[in-house]
């Protein structure tokens, strides 16, 4: 008892330290006093508020009304809606700016203590798998994408998954397949469809990899004890997933999105070779968009200075079989993340491939090689005595080299040029309040500016690393390992990641949303509320919010129905053919006298009194789409299609009562046999973890700790 105490105060020790440095790195968003901007807010979190607002109103949020028209939630492949974190979240505190933040932040720190993990079944120093750690933690891909929430999340569960895979080859225990099980289907529930994508080929090729390393007494039982568990994690991952796997093919058919990619739809979304220079100068990434030729966003690959230099050394040095198949794992995701020629070959050859819109999301799994190659080889570096001689002196030349031409260069053509912003700086001071002045500085740095300043960093870093290992002193070492990757999000995160305005700000405009589900206006769609200019950028479109059904024009959201797009863009060419002067429920025909009235309203039911003086058609503006059915007292039928995108009911003369539902029954009873399943899944784990001692206290002890070292 007293070793599993241990055991756990360590690993308490280990997720508190990095709690901390992911509140320093982060520190503009994890403050809250600026809000995680544009496509965070814009996109990511409607779906969640909405969620949240229906649940805690007493209705399961299959169908959301209020964004262009409407759409089944649970087709939604960016929103998380079949994310047990995005329900659990939902349905206790709710989703607020603050809570929507923490949870981005809390994925950048699950997804570092699961490259520490990941690193600790190799048995690793406790200084590589800090390394390790940390550097996946505040890679560029996290800086990159902060305003991502999929891929976050995605990048969350990917190490914890690639390491509980690594157990279920050495033991095929009923604890190791649960575990896969619920990492498998976390990831896939949570991320990104291209990280998911990526990801079975990414553990396709660790399953080659690991059957070719099994040994066996014979090939069929070497077939029989590797093919076994991963059928077994496969049914239970389908099984798992079958309300998932249903809501996803329900939509396809009805989805903009769901045919394959042309090569003009790739162009220019990859992280082209230009972005790679990242891994040394991350900072000079965030200007001059005609260089590099993709977006901000999909730049950044840093890992830490002590990440690429032992990642070079790795490459020039006789490698472990675990270093080499991630060298060339790594490698081929390298140049998918490219673009180019390379791209083009898989998205025309290689199966679902093709439906990868941003193929620059693939370098998450080059990361995910590379840095535990160099936290191996760093693990080497500490064990062989420490010698800083040889190739590791050669490399670090080539760094400082590369450093002090970055630094030379900047120099030279911000004065030349008189393009810095020093020649600003009256300008700057001269801006408004501490946030403008700050909005003014970060628009005023150059190209050439960020070149010379992350090269002085970097260069006073790189002597600093080279002294610690030099003197052998730990304890510096993991100092300037958390100073670098600090240091490189701060300077990266304003151009990337972090808004104007604060999450207080966010917080107040929400606030005037309405509470719950309320009941909405029959007046006209073009009668509906807007923010002021000056709130519009925080949260995007207010019709996501303002409990009111019907837009005026398009919203920017990722689910796109085919009959939905159709209807905006014939809107764009006759505004004519729109009912934006009519409320979003009308009587096509109405006659003084006609009324309609609602009685009752959720996201997947509104019951309705109308009064008609002839019979016709009432018109729903809400998207056609199966599911919908109506009951005017005379039994259940498929609501009629209006026009091109619109739903209609027939309308009998006098007073009636009509319900309008949304019943997708297949998926209500899909959704069901996973929830049930998943909280079986979870009392099954929490069973056979507390029934015997923890993964990690059963794990072979680490090997022999290195030399001595100075204390730091």
């Amino acid at each position: 008892m007293q070793g599993y105490a241990k055991i756990n105060r360590a690993a308490l020790g280990k997720i508190l330290f990095f709690t901390v440095v992911l509140f320093v790195t982060f520190l503009p968003v994890s403050s809250f006093i600026f809000f995680i901007k544009n496509d965070a807010f814009n996109g990511y979190f409607p779906p969640k508020f909405f969620m949240s607002e229906s649940l805690h109103a007493g209705y399961i949020p299959l169908w959301n009304p209020y964004i262009n028209f409407g759409f089944p939630q649970y087709g939604d492949m960016s929103g998380g809606f079949w994310s047990p974190v995005t329900w659990l979240i939902a349905l206790t505190v709710g989703y607020t700016p603050y809570t929507f933040t923490i949870e981005a932040l809390s994925y950048i720190l699950i997804g570092g203590i699961g490259m520490h993990q990941l690193c600790g079944y190799f048995k690793l120093s406790q200084v590589a798998r800090i390394m390790a750690g940390l550097a996946f933690m505040c890679s560029g891909f996290n800086v990159g994408h902060l305003q991502h929430f999929n891929w976050l999340s995605g990048a969350a569960f990917l190490p914890w998954c690639f390491y509980s895979y690594l157990l279920l080859f050495k033991s095929a225990s009923a604890k190791n397949i649960l575990l896969n099980i619920f990492l498998f289907y976390m990831l896939v529930a949570s991320a990104h469809p291209g990280i998911s994508i990526g990801a079975a080929y990414f553990f396709l090729a660790v399953f080659m990899f690991m059957f070719v390393k099994k040994r066996a007494a014979c090939l069929p039982q070497k077939i029989r004890q590797s093919l076994f568990p991963q059928f077994i994690l496969l049914t239970g991952f389908v099984l798992l997933s079958a309300g998932m796997i249903m809501g996803y093919m329900d939509i396809l058919p009805h989805f903009v999105r769901g045919e394959k990619l042309t090569a003009d739809d790739i162009s220019g979304n990859g992280t082209g070779l230009r972005s790679w220079m990242s891994v040394l100068l991350p900072f000079a990434t965030v200007k001059n968009d005609g260089f590099f030729l993709t977006d901000l966003s999909l730049r950044n690959s840093y890992f830490g200075l002590t990440g690429i230099l032992f990642f070079l050394l790795a490459l020039t040095r006789r490698s472990t079989g675990w270093q080499q198949y991630l060298r060339v794992c790594g490698a081929i995701f390298f140049l998918l993340s490219l673009g180019g020629m390379f791209t083009s070959f898989a998205h025309r050859f290689l199966p679902m491939i093709g439906f990868v819109r941003l193929t620059g999301e693939f370098r998450i799994f080059a990361l995910i090689c590379f840095i535990p190659v160099a936290a191996m080889e760093l693990d080497k570096f500490l064990r062989e005595a420490m010698v800083w001689s040889g190739r590791i002196k050669y490399i670090y030349w080539i760094l400082e080299a590369a450093l002090a031409a970055a630094i030379t260069y900047g120099l030279i053509c911000s004065i030349d040029k008189h393009d810095s912003f020093l020649y600003r700086l009256e300008t700057i001071s001269a801006a408004g309040g501490l946030s403008s002045k700050l909005k003014a500085l970060v628009d005023g740095i150059s190209f050439y500016d960020t070149l010379w300043i992350q090269g002085f960093i970097q260069l006073f870093l790189i002597w600093s690393l080279k002294y610690s290992l030099r003197e052998k002193r730990m304890g510096l070492l993991k100092k300037i390992i958390v100073a670098d990757l600090v240091i490189a999000c701060l300077l990266n995160i304003p151009f990337t990641g972090a808004g104007k305005a604060s999450v207080s700000d966010l917080q107040q405009v929400l606030g005037k949303s309405p509470h719950g589900i309320p009941i909405p206006s029959l007046e006209a769609i073009s009668a509906h509320d807007s923010l002021p200019p000056a709130e519009k950028f925080l949260l995007g479109n207010w019709s996501m919010y303002n409990k009111q059904i019907g837009v005026k024009n398009w919203v920017p959201y990722p689910i796109l129905l085919n009959n939905m797009h159709a209807y905006f863009m014939a809107a764009e060419k006759d505004s004519a053919t729109t009912y934006l002067h009519r409320g979003f429920i009308f009587l096509e025909n109405e006659q003084r006298g006609d009324t309609v009235s609602i009685s009752h309203f959720s996201p997947n039911e509104i019951q309705l009194d109308v009064v008609a003086s002839a019979p016709g058609k009432m018109i729903l503006q809400q998207n056609y789409y199966p599911h919908w059915f109506y009951n005017n007292g005379s039994g259940k039928r498929s609501v009629d299609p209006a026009g091109m995108n619109f739903m209609s009911v027939p309308i009998n003369k006098g007073r009636q009562h009509i319900v309008i539902s949304f019943e997708p029954t297949n998926i209500k009873t899909a959704m069901i046999f996973s929830a049930v399943l998943f909280l079986l899944l979870i009392a099954a784990l929490l069973y056979v973890y507390f029934k015997s001692p923890s993964l990690s206290s059963r794990q072979p002890p680490p090997g022999p700790s290195p030399a001595p070292h100075k204390a730091g």
